[in-house]
């Protein structure tokens, strides 16, 4: 016998060895969740769900069942953050998860003195998921919380988790209320607001970014402040029935709610906000070409838009090579930064036009190939000779 099919056997055993194993897991769920995953041991249980499909779905079975967050067998030994799971799931086993792993890092700071929790850390992962049970059981251990807490609640909708941590003396600030109007939910922005938390100009920009008009009418109603970021988010992202309802009460804008629009390749709300007189300058049109929206761009510049070598930087960055050439075409300036911006969005083939067709470049470009770890441009840019730092610096040093 071959020595490669005598290597290939044990490979073919072990995948006869995983069918059997989920064939088992399938038609025996009831043995494992009740007499295996309780007992599989510290260190260990938290690596069950990564085995294969079947054992992920009796991982998170078993851990929904659990109903006391210390009876889950936590993942002590690991080198597991909370972090890493906190993104699994938003349901009980998920809570619970989170305490495994919080449980996991204190016997970790006892035996080896590190901590992979911040200040008020944990709280907020459980408030987000929305197990009050979870949460009450996190403070009796003392975990610690913060105003991330109560954003984290707001956030999510979970007004019973905001009652309870503000009933129980959690902090918060005015992150509740921008929390709650960019997420929609005005019960808890009006609750909040009844129980003194405060609030400023951000809860309407918020309102305004996701399009939730009712909630910045209540908010103004209200007395909340606001500002022309109002209008600029409304126009970035493409609210124009609040943009309008804005304006027609008085909102601010200024030159960034035309940045705002054209950024967000809104073309009608920016012909709209030029026709109501609303000011633009130079970032127009490179928000316009950072996203590549050249209708946009042409519109801008056909109606007197300034640019200035923004655009090109901000297209190469993009990259966004047919917008670039049209400007360049039509007369708009560049610089080093070109060049640079290239390497920073790791656009090897901007770079190379750019270079071919006159940029200026500097040590930037170097220094941002480095940083993004791009071998391939690096190597280009070195064997084109593109300057240096320490090079740089030195004929700086001759011409003094």
């Amino acid at each position: 016998m071959s020595s490669a099919s005598t290597a290939e056997k044990p490979v073919w055993k072990r995948q006869r060895l995983l069918d059997v194993a989920s064939g088992i897991l399938l038609h025996e769920k009831d043995i494992w969740i009740a007499g295996i995953l309780p007992f599989v041991g510290m260190g260990h249980y938290a690596f069950v769900g990564g085995v294969n499909k079947q054992l992920n779905q009796l991982y998170k079975e078993y851990g929904a069942a659990v109903k006391d967050p210390p009876r889950v067998i936590n993942c002590s030994e690991s080198k597991l953050t909370w972090q890493k799971i906190a993104a699994t799931s938003t349901n009980t086993f998920y809570g619970n998860t989170i305490c495994n792993v919080a449980l996991a890092t204190h016997w970790l700071n006892d035996k080896c003195g590190k901590n992979d929790i911040r200040a008020g850390g944990i709280c907020p992962v459980i408030a987000k998921a929305g197990t009050i049970t979870v949460l009450q059981w996190a403070r009796e251990q003392q975990f610690p919380w913060c105003e991330d807490t109560c954003e984290a609640a707001a956030r999510n909708g979970h007004l019973d988790i905001l009652k309870w941590a503000h009933e129980n003396g959690c902090p918060w600030d005015t992150w509740t209320c921008h929390a709650a109007a960019s997420s929609g939910h005005l019960d808890i922005l009006k609750w909040a607001r009844e129980h003194g938390c405060p609030w400023d100009a951000h809860t309407c920009v918020e309102a305004a970014k996701s399009g939730h008009l009712q909630v910045l009418k209540w908010a103004r109603a209200n007395g909340c402040p606001w500002n022309d970021f109002t209008c600029t988010k409304a126009a970035e992202f493409g609210h124009f029935t609040l943009l309008k309802w804005a304006k027609e009460n008085c909102c601010p804008w200024d030159e960034w709610t035309c940045s705002g629009a054209a950024r967000g390749g809104r073309l009608d709300i920016l012909k709209w906000a030029r026709e109501k007189g609303c000011l633009w300058d130079e970032s127009t049109c490179s928000s316009a070409a950072i996203h590549g929206h050249l209708d946009i761009l042409k519109w801008a510049r056909e109606n007197g838009c300034p640019w200035d070598a923004d655009t090109c930087s901000f297209a190469a960055e993009g990259g966004h090579l047919e917008l670039l050439k049209w400007a360049r075409e039509n007369g708009c300036p560049w610089d080093e930064r070109t060049c640079s911006a290239a390497a920073e969005g790791d656009q090897l083939d901007i770079l190379k036009w750019a270079r071919e067709n006159g940029c200026p470049w500097d040590a930037d470009t170097l220094e941002w190939a480095l940083a993004n770890g791009n071998y391939e441009l690096n190597v280009w840019a070195e064997a084109n000779g593109c300057p240096h730092k320490g090079s740089e610096d030195e004929a700086e040093e001759d011409q003094d």
